[in-house]
């Protein structure tokens, strides 16, 4: 009840956030206009007609952007509240909703560009953001692509073992996701070697990834990995997922010790004996992203113990924190860098003077 409880919390904490980010973007927006349309009222009596037409043109393209901002505003809403209970396909949905976004705020985007193809520093400007929308909708139709199941997205029931995920479906999750961590983190954003917790702590996270029907995936373990996932940021998470490679080996004699990246933890095989996480993989940061993508990957599955559903509880829980982690940075990092794009757009029409409408769209 006390992580349910937590999670709530989280999820409207990122939901204010978003409603002043949001605020901020519309607010840019409007006061561009604002200075066009006063640059307008002041040279009302003595501009020329094609000046007029110019920054008339200028206004409506404001309200271009702003139409397409507002958009993707509207579409976060709702996204931050992953749950114990949410599907795996729900999260594949997610990625799915802002690759179709991407789309319609580059269809938009191109509509304005053809209709102000005069002004060759918007154009620019606006084709330069346009690419960065492209790789975002790259990287999100790919790992929609990975992410599939109508199960949870622990899928922990008591007295079942640890299935690892597919490996095909890994890969996608992990290049989409790399694709889009390369737009949108800016340097020294996230940090994939992040670890705090102590060491024993770390190996027993391995118990997730065992046998339920051999007492693993305990309550105590459920916590260690929660630790794990609570000590980092959604950003080194991320930065976590991307180093990964993207072809990960199994190891069907050593399993999940000798996983050296997030990839390989969410693939490692159930071997008897062998639960313990080492190696490159003993690191906080690296161990939050292993327990997120093994939870939303296909056949990605969770130890859960014997007898006790307290503790598949637990470890859903704790995978749920994770997902929603992830997802969460992800989002903000894109409305983040959207955010940026529009700022720069705004600045340069904000520095749009009459005398350069006068060079661009009138002959003297």
């Amino acid at each position: 009840m006390k992580e349910k409880k937590r999670l709530g919390e989280i999820g409207r904490r990122e939901e204010r956030r978003e409603e002043r980010r949001e605020g901020r973007v519309k607010g840019r927006i409007v006061m561009v206009m604002m200075v066009v349309m006063m640059v307008m009222g002041c040279n009302s009596g003595g501009v020329k007609d094609a000046e007029k037409v110019f920054l008339s043109e200028m206004v409506n393209l404001g309200k271009g952007f702003m139409e397409v901002f507002v958009s993707f505003g509207d579409m976060i809403t709702g996204t931050l509240g992953i749950k114990a209970d949410t599907k795996k396909s729900e999260i594949g949905g997610y990625f799915t909703k802002i690759e179709n976004t991407m789309k319609r705020v580059k269809e938009k985007l191109g509509e304005i560009l053809d209709e102000h193809e005069n002004y060759p520093k918007v154009k620019e400007k606006v084709e330069e953001f346009i690419g960065k929308i492209n790789k975002i909708e790259e990287g999100a139709k790919l790992a929609a692509t990975g992410v599939a199941g109508d199960v949870v997205i622990g899928n922990a029931v008591q007295n079942q073992d640890a299935v690892p995920a597919a490996v095909d479906s890994v890969n996608k999750i992990v290049s989409g996701i790399k694709i889009i961590v390369g737009i949108v983190l800016k340097e020294g954003e996230g940090n994939a070697e992040a670890t705090k917790t102590a060491e024993n702590e770390k190996k027993s996270v391995g118990g997730l990834f065992a046998k339920g029907t051999a007492n693993d995936g305990t309550e105590a373990q459920a916590a260690a990995a929660s630790a794990s996932v609570g000590v980092v940021s959604g950003a080194d998470i991320l930065r976590a997922i991307a180093k990964s490679k993207e072809n990960p080996k199994t190891d069907n004699a050593n399993g999940i010790e000798k996983a050296t990246d997030a990839a390989e933890i969410a693939i490692a095989p159930v071997v008897d004996g062998k639960k313990e996480i080492k190696e490159g993989a003993q690191k906080d940061a690296v161990i939050a992203a292993g327990i997120a993508l093994r939870g939303v990957a296909k056949d990605g599955k969770f130890a859960a113990k014997n007898g006790e559903e307290k503790s598949a509880n637990a470890v859903n829980g704790v995978v749920a924190s994770a997902v929603n982690k992830v997802l969460s940075t992800l989002i903000i990092a894109i409305r983040n860098r959207v955010d940026e794009g529009l700022k720069g757009i705004s600045e340069l029409l904000g520095e749009i003077k009459q005398g350069e409408g006068s060079e661009t769209k009138v002959s003297e």
